[in-house]
């Protein structure tokens, strides 16, 4: 008796060599697409965990704010406002920011901190009459620190807070002026939570993306 052999299989055809083809070629053209329908699915999908991840900087200036015990006070009303100068920065994006670098320019010129920056614009004063010789309070300036901090999304934090009194209101007014003026320009270079960084500006809404905060 002899034993079974396994049939080859066989690819079953028409019988014609034009329909063989077209079958032959349908079935390379689905799986091509299917593959591009995959690949563009994954590209969409990190586009969205992107989107929901990707921290949005800004920054804020004003030389107003609400006096204490007057919260919600409406513009306009006497007493309900004080001069205040401050700088904020907020993340309006939808994830975390890892703020790797921050920096303050005048004129386009860094300045190491606060302190220098003002006093940079008060010999500029003094220099041009602005001042009288000799100005040196500033009142109670106070302003924390930026960088190699986190901000999680929808947080706002203070940068400066400057109150404006009858000793420094002309040193006041006259760095006011500076900022209104933009010649006070802020960057903050900051990172999401896969790496991907931004350089803000205070002169630009858009962060531009960068490789790394270096």
């Amino acid at each position: 008796m002899l034993p079974d052999t396994e049939a080859a299989p066989e690819v079953h055809r028409t019988g014609h060599r034009l329909a063989d083809l077209i079958v032959g070629f349908s079935a390379i053209f689905i799986s091509v697409c299917s593959l591009g329908l995959a690949i563009h699915h994954g590209h969409t999908m990190e586009r969205l965990v992107e989107a929901n991840s990707r921290p949005f900087l800004e920054f804020g200036t004003s030389n107003g704010a609400a006096r204490a015990g007057a919260p919600g006070a409406e513009p306009g009303g006497a007493g309900e406002f004080a001069n205040v100068l401050s700088v904020s920065i907020s993340n309006a994006g939808a994830g975390a920011a890892r703020i790797d670098r921050f920096s303050m320019a005048l004129d386009g010129r860094t300045a190491a901190d606060w302190s220098e920056l003002f006093r940079r614009l008060r010999d500029e004063a003094v220099a041009k009459h602005a001042l009288p010789p000799g100005t040196m309070s500033s009142g109670t300036l106070s302003y924390s620190s930026v960088a190699d901090t986190y901000l999680k999304a929808g947080a706002e934090r203070s940068i400066l807070r400057w109150p404006r009194s009858e000793a420094n209101a002309p040193l006041w007014d006259y760095i006011d002026a500076a900022r209104q003026a933009s010649r006070i320009t802020l960057e903050a270079c900051y990172c999401s939570i896969f790496d991907q960084c931004w350089v803000a500006q205070t002169r630009t809404f858009r962060p531009v993306p960068v490789k790394a905060c270096s």
